[in-house]
């Protein structure tokens, strides 16, 4: 009966996200939005707002009422990374935002293409290749600045390999040209990369999980192989605007939670590359000093300049 007192004000709950519609997040918002409509009992809405890397999805909740009838639902690198790598942020996240729950982890992977040669399968072999093919020191990313990005240079300066990223706007293009045949290497979520790796069109060398990933138990982690700085690992949480009521805040982080115990929910989940991974409030609000502290160290490490 608690949860059911959460419903927001107005009767419904908006659920904010950053992303278009099909996306991975967007995907995460929807199937947590029927479980939420079950436990709550009110109506649940994903909005999407794409632009500027989810920003603009930001803005628009950092500014709402703070009374429980609207959420965001976005990656933690726009909590822990954003702050260094924009010049000129518009939100801040500890005083702008009021973390309710994380659920899942976006653990990403380094996946290879039909441009490297079939008898490459560890990093190891990899690395070997790259070494006698400097005309091949790229790798893809999903954009800018992004966690994929800091994880590709930081597996060049732990291989010795001057690597040059290629950006895309978004992991599904740069998979594809990865496939064609366009790119060696291309680092990305484990989502991005599960139907071209199912269909064999792609390899997957390592990912950047703290330990092996549920859907790819075969895949071994770079800190498994000695990688230990290349942990590299982003989340999806839900936030509300600053200022929300501590009970409405606990009853949704209850809801969510709860939500996350579903059993088709967390299946549809890991089919779709997310790993279920729920924090409450306090667990979320450390999770995410830590990284920020964490990622200035990274990002400046890495000669990053931030960009506007």
């Amino acid at each position: 009966m608690a949860a059911a007192k959460a419903a927001p004000p107005r009767g419904a709950l908006r659920i904010v996200t950053g992303f278009p519609a099909g996306g991975g997040a967007d995907v995460v918002a929807r199937l947590l939005g029927e479980q939420l409509r079950t436990l709550l009992g009110i109506g649940v809405v994903v909005e999407n707002m794409p632009g500027a890397g989810s920003r603009v999805a930001l803005e628009h909740v950092r500014t709402a009422a703070a009374d429980g009838s609207i959420v965001l639902l976005a990656p933690d690198a726009t909590m822990f990374l954003y702050p260094h790598i924009f010049k000129s942020l518009r939100y801040e996240p500890v005083s702008d935002f009021k973390p309710i729950a994380r659920l899942v982890s976006l653990p990403l992977a380094m996946f290879i293409g039909p441009m490297v040669p079939a008898g490459v399968a560890t990093v190891a072999d990899y690395i070997d290749w790259a070494r006698a093919n400097a005309s091949r020191w790229i790798y893809g990313t999903s954009a800018p600045g992004a966690t994929p990005h800091f994880a590709g240079m930081m597996f060049g300066r732990a291989a010795g390999l001057s690597l040059t990223p290629i950006h895309y706007q978004g992991g599904a293009p740069g998979i594809q040209d990865l496939a064609g045949g366009h790119l060696p290497a291309f680092f990305g979520s484990v989502a991005d990369g599960l139907g071209l790796l199912a269909a064999g069109r792609i390899r997957v060398l390592a990912t950047t999980a703290p330990r092996r990933v549920a859907v790819l138990p075969n895949t071994p982690s770079f800190n498994e192989l000695g990688y230990r700085e290349l942990i590299v690992e982003d989340g999806l949480g839900v936030h509300a605007p600053s200022g929300l009521p501590v009970d409405v805040g606990a009853r949704l982080s209850a809801a969510l939670l709860k939500s996350m115990q579903a059993p088709a929910l967390k299946t549809a989940l890991l089919n779709r590359g997310f790993e279920a991974a729920p924090e409450g409030p306090s667990d979320f609000a450390d999770r995410l000093q830590r990284e920020r502290a964490r990622w200035g160290q990274i990002v400046q490490a890495t000669g990053f300049v931030a960009v506007e």
